[in-house]
């Protein structure tokens, strides 16, 4: 899986090449194989929209799901793109399945009444539901760090369109007086596009 208990390791992998000025090969090596895994054998396509997540998958059954936690996946894939060594073979690749995946990722947030996403969902005949034992959301910040880092490399605004509707879903159904007290004007902000700089 590259979602709850597996997802943090993949991740460092990468990270950890960047930080170290890409000197520790090994660290790149063990990341450019875990991709190689994750596009063949855990990346699928919903039926009918076809949209693209990745399974998890138990002692070789897979299992039709995508955890929330996936959705930093479209962000690594792009930061490894970005970032890969002259002449890296996946790079086309990567960012193909960035951009499939976070597109997937907004639809877990979009196919739902709110406008939040679930825990994790299921991809069924329907594309995809909320899971039956994860109709919550708890803030996670996966899905829009992946929005802000597609939007960061490609400057393709959708990106930013896309995080804007996820901020304004929040203003409109979790804001709480916790912290700092919810806007009065929350359904008047949801409904103004995003600021353009």
């Amino acid at each position: 899986t590259f979602g709850a208990l597996g997802d943090s390791y993949f991740e460092y992998l990468l990270k950890v090449w960047i930080q170290g000025g890409k000197q520790e090969t090994v660290y790149r090596q063990m990341y450019d194989e875990a991709m190689d895994g994750l596009i063949n054998k855990l990346v699928k396509y919903s039926n009918p929209s076809g949209l693209a997540y990745s399974a998890d998958m138990d002692r070789g059954s897979i299992q039709h799901k995508m955890d929330h936690l996936v959705c930093f996946v479209p962000g690594m894939l792009a930061l490894g793109a970005h970032h890969a060594p002259p002449g890296h073979p996946n790079v086309e690749r990567d960012m193909r399945v960035a951009k499939q995946m976070a597109y997937t990722c907004y639809q877990m947030y979009a196919r739902m009444k709110t406008g939040l996403a679930p825990e994790f969902v299921q991809f069924t005949s329907r594309d995809l539901e909320a899971g039956r034992s994860a109709v919550f959301n708890i803030g996670r910040p996966e899905t829009v760090e992946s929005l802000f880092v597609l939007w960061y490399y490609t400057q393709d605004p959708r990106w930013r369109e896309m995080g804007w509707n996820i901020f304004t879903a929040f203003e409109t159904y979790a804001a709480t007086g916790s912290g700092a007290p919810p806007p009065a004007d929350a359904a008047a902000r949801a409904r103004r596009p995003p600021p353009h700089r």
